[in-house]
């Protein structure tokens, strides 16, 4: 391996997954992990194996880069032999959101732009094409610099928007399908919303574009089969979608009717014969299904359901481009198989080898010699290897955090509940590894969002680093939250501040009422909604916390109103409308505004450049504490938005929330 790439992030190269203790960690688990090792973030993401499976590229990021220097790396590898090809440096914060073979030789990258701990690397607007081995670098799309290359046909002239990969052709050809939700050149207000949508084929290697479709909605995906896009589909407010279908390339856009599209539909893909039509589809809200049907929507086969749980990912042969699994990621992830394919069989077969893990495929080459094998489990954040299918063995590759060690985790234990009017509702308890005591110090961990997000089975590092500090850590997907269909996330609007912060402590109160949580030894500690939900628990229940985190919370609702991000764009001001209410409501449900019933020490951790929290939030709550009288402590940083990015910022708020747990918990 060439000096330069020696060091980064292939540590744990030749490491499978296990979680069987080994004798030179033994003595190693009883010692408390230091903090460090929770505040550093994955070694590599968006692994994706050439047509040909020659190559495996990758994503790595050096958590030892200092403030400006590049911090991730896209790699190419020889297969099977790992042997280093080629490394491209990113710009300081960037990252490839997404790798995609175009041909043997030549990959399509998105990037993404990394500030927060608390969000999704967002896309920058920009997507590059390079060869196997570093050459011929092409920008595709820049919405920074879009029109500044030379004259004649080039997707650098191609309008200005918001740029993503729609799919590339089969067989690939070296060309990539480029969506765009289209921005006026003029925007009144500064607002940021797509009026118009259009897709484009692009050859990679001279980034010469073709116009494939083009519709006069704004933010739509498109599905193509054959070179032609057949259907657009996107969201005009905060939930619902609209699906446009039309018969070749120059027919007219017609919108699918409500009676087809149900609550919810949400097309996938077409075959390659043009026949069928794969979609999540929820009739009338329940959890989404897989469903086969016409290109129209009509004729609908249910390939995959679950009363309780939607569909939350599918699984496509890479031969046949047919779904062969269907994953549901509430309580314990598990498949439903629709075919007994290869790659079906290897799949099932892996999973009854390794059964603490949940093993999914990543991927493969065109001739389905070559499978990435993808696995993780409440203990393990992920492992890689290579399943040959000729010789039927798996090649162990890497581990995305190798200096985490699975059998020093914590168990994370799914629990069903009835909240007090009635819904059921699921969560997750973690319990400290190697505990045997009940009743523990307990922490309330409420997710963000808090609408489409949830909380999972697998590896949490906020849970695990509070195991590990001896804590048990209770989750609730609240109404509201994703993975249960369109009507439970639906049931959390308008209800922030009362029926969601019920739903949390009716999962706390099982977790007592089971024996594992001491009632007078609680916390709350969150994240964004998360943080809000800590300043709130304390007020609704009285008595019931010893002390709250709130970190990058909302204190006032009615900041976001005027001064988020997500304020900037119709779907947000609709979102808050729908969810929330006016200003007044916003109010109402604000913690700022009842601080005379909120009677707990808080930490407050806020990122001072916090686009979708605004730091207002935790200064106007800052004053209002000092004014009352009340005790908190305080942690804010510069040019850190939702949630630390620097690794030495995150390790001193782990470090911070430990020594105020500790103080609070007695523990």
């Amino acid at each position: 391996m060439p000096r330069h790439l020696a060091g980064l992030c292939l540590a744990g190269l030749f490491v499978w997954f296990s979680i069987a203790p080994q004798p030179a960690r033994a003595q190693a688990a009883a010692q408390t992990l230091p903090a460090s090792d929770f505040a550093k973030t994955g070694s590599l993401s968006h692994p994706a194996i050439s047509p040909d499976g020659q190559y495996l590229a990758l994503s790595l990021h050096n958590d030892k880069a200092k403030w400006g220097e590049p911090d991730h790396q896209l790699v190419v590898l020889h297969l099977p032999d790992l042997k280093y090809v080629s490394r491209l440096d990113m710009v300081s914060h960037y990252q490839p959101a997404q790798i995609l073979w175009v041909s043997n030789t030549r990959m399509v990258v998105p990037l993404a732009y990394t500030t927060s701990a608390l969000e999704a690397p967002q896309g920058t607007g920009d997507i590059i094409a390079v060869d196997f081995d570093g050459g011929h670098k092409q920008t595709l799309y820049s919405l920074r610099h879009r029109g500044s290359l030379q004259a004649g046909p080039h997707s650098m002239d191609m309008p200005r928007g918001f740029p993503s990969i729609a799919g590339v052709p089969y067989p690939r050809n070296g060309h990539v399908y480029i969506q765009l939700g289209i921005i006026p050149e003029r925007n009144a207000a500064g607002d940021w919303d797509s009026h118009r949508s259009q897709i484009y084929d692009v050859d990679s290697s001279s980034a010469k574009p073709t116009l494939m479709g083009d519709i006069d909605k704004g933010s739509m995906s498109f599905v193509v089969h054959d070179g032609v896009a057949r259907l657009a589909y996107g969201t005009t407010d905060a939930h619902s979608i609209d699906v446009y279908a039309r018969a070749d390339g120059q027919a007219a856009w017609k919108r699918l009717p409500d009676s087809v599209t149900g609550k919810h539909l949400s097309p996938l893909r077409i075959s390659r014969d043009g026949q069928t039509l794969w979609s999540l589809y929820s009739n009338a809200g329940g959890p989404d299904q897989l469903v086969a049907s016409r290109l129209d929507g009509s004729g609908r086969q249910v390939l995959a359901s679950d009363d309780f749980a939607s569909v939350g990912d599918v699984l496509w042969d890479v031969q046949s481009g047919k779904p062969y699994a269907a994953l549901f990621e509430t309580g314990r992830p598990h498949l439903s198989y629709l075919d007994d394919s290869l790659s079906a069989q290897v799949l099932k077969a892996l999973n009854g080898k390794f059964t603490d893990h949940l093993v999914l495929l990543g991927g493969g080459d065109e001739a389905g010699k070559r499978l990435l094998v993808v696995a993780q489990s409440d203990r393990d954040p992920g492992s890689l290897a290579l399943f040959d299918t000729g010789t039927m063995g798996l090649q162990p590759l890497f581990q995305i955090e190798p200096w985490i060690h699975a059998e020093r985790m914590a168990e994370r234990r799914p629990f069903r509940f009835k909240a007090s009017d009635g819904m059921e509702l699921e969560g997750y308890l973690t319990v400290p590894h190697g505990a045997t005591d009940k009743r523990l110090p307990t922490v309330l961990l409420p997710h963000g969002g808090p609408i489409g997000v949830r909380d999972g089975w697998t590896y949490d590092t906020d849970a695990q680093f509070l195991a590990s500090r001896g804590y048990a850590v209770v989750q609730v997907n609240y109404r509201g939250s994703a993975g249960r269909g369109p009507a439970f996330e639906m049931a959390g609007y308008r209800h922030f501040g009362d029926r969601i912060q019920r739903d949390l402590l009716d999962g706390l109160h099982w977790a007592i009422d089971q024996g594992y949580a001491d009632k007078d030894r609680v916390c709350v500690y969150g994240g964004s909604f998360g943080g809000y939900s800590s300043l709130m628990q304390p007020i609704l229940a009285p008595g019931q916390y010893k002390c709250a985190i709130d970190y990058a919370g909302v204190s006032d609702w009615s900041i976001g109103f005027e001064r988020s991000d997500t304020s900037h764009m119709r779907v947000g001001r609709t979102y808050f409308a729908e969810a929330i209410g006016d200003e007044a409501t916003a109010k109402a449900i604000s913690p700022l505004y009842q601080l005379d019933k909120f009677n707990v020490p808080v930490l407050i951790a806020h990122g001072e450049d916090d686009p979708r929290v605004p730091y207002q939030n935790a200064t106007r709550l800052r004053d209002a504490l000092n004014k009352a009288g009340k005790p908190y402590e305080w942690l804010s940083k510069p040019k850190e938005g939702h949630g630390f990015y620097a690794q030495e910022n995150r390790e001193e708020l782990y470090q911070k929330m430990e020594a105020f747990l500790g103080k609070y918990l007695g523990h």
